[in-house]
């Protein structure tokens, strides 16, 4: 215990580490303003806008071009049922067709910024991991901890689990400020969720907790590995551009299902919809139907995560154990 305190303690006084901490609390608060921003309700000054727009619109020549044709032959233009006295009003703008704004819907919150929210910050947290191990390996001091901490696996153990810990609070401090932000926005608005969306919500972020916390034991373990932040971070961006490129050139069609992305969407939310073409079927007439997609459950997915960690760290542990240490 005393030897986590002290990783702890290291973790918190890395500038680095500071610096990404802050972006953890600013950019998911940043994603809550800006869906609030687009999501805001009407003023008056847009629907005065509005109406000016519709006015200017409604003096076009092709307006009246439009009506005269609508009511020359009212069916082709308003359907079986149109009639002629009816075109001016269809055909003429309104202030309402410029008035469109999505509504603020805490399901499609949870669905969208919220698993952005849990992306960004298990990439952040996967970051703090690796510049934390990355640090000690490029400075020499791994060596002279161990003069004091002759245990290989003990010291990384603590510092593991510093990492995770730190991933862990982050994750849930920073989720519940999301969270009751967008509560209280909804308050202000009188939106009501729709029974279930909240226990949705606090699923999906305790899932997403515990990706966070991986997320940053998942970067230690890959620098204690390969021992170098350049190494861990090279192999990060190379499987966040060219990995999906490589799993679909050699799957095919069939590599949505074996996507990191697709597999970790479907653990944080609980389940994801893919493309599948084999859930595609064939009518007599050759003609596709039945949406060609599947889901992937949660346990599916995190599954595969799973196995991913579970085979960094133990190559990690089995290299600290094993390799010479400068």
């Amino acid at each position: 215990m005393r030897l986590l305190r002290v990783e702890l303690a290291r973790l918190r006084w890395r500038r680095a580490v500071v610096v990404l901490l802050v972006a953890c609390v600013v950019l998911p608060l940043v994603l809550l303003a800006g869906y609030a921003w687009e999501t805001r309700p009407l003023s008056d000054a847009d629907i005065a806008q509005a109406e000016q727009m519709a006015a200017q619109d409604a003096a076009q020549p092709w307006v009246a071009q439009d009506i005269a044709a609508c009511e020359s032959d009212p069916e082709m233009y308003l359907g079986p049922d149109g009639v002629a006295t009816e075109c001016a009003e269809a055909i003429t703008p309104r202030a309402e067709y410029y008035l469109y704004r999505n509504e603020l819907e805490l399901a499609s919150l949870r669905t969208d910024v919220g698993a952005a929210a849990i992306t960004i910050l298990t990439g952040l947290l996967m970051l703090m991991g690796t510049t934390y191990a990355g640090h000690d390996w490029n400075t020499g001091s791994m060596s002279n901890q161990l003069l004091f901490v002759p245990r290989r696996l003990r010291l990384w153990a603590a510092k593991g689990a510093a990492v995770l810990l730190t991933g862990l609070v982050v994750g849930a401090v920073v989720l519940a400020l999301f969270w009751g932000g967008a509560a209280l926005l909804a308050s202000s608005r009188d939106i009501t969720a729709s029974p279930g969306t909240w226990d949705d919500i606090w699923a999906t972020q305790a899932r997403g907790v515990l990706a966070i916390g991986v997320g940053g034991l998942l970067g230690y373990a890959l620098t204690m590995l390969f021992r170098s932040t350049v190494a861990t971070l090279s192999l990060m961006f190379g499987v966040a551009i060219a990995g999906s490129l490589i799993v679909v050139a050699i799957l095919g069609d069939n590599a949505a299902r074996w996507l990191l992305p697709t597999n970790f969407l479907a653990f944080v939310l609980g389940g994801f919809s893919y493309y599948d073409p084999s859930a595609c079927v064939q009518a007599p007439d050759g003609s596709v139907s039945g949406g060609c997609e599947s889901t992937l459950s949660a346990v599916d997915g995190g599954t595969m995560l799973a196995v991913v960690v579970v085979v960094a760290v133990a190559l990690s542990v089995w290299a600290t154990h094993r390799r010479d240490v400068p």
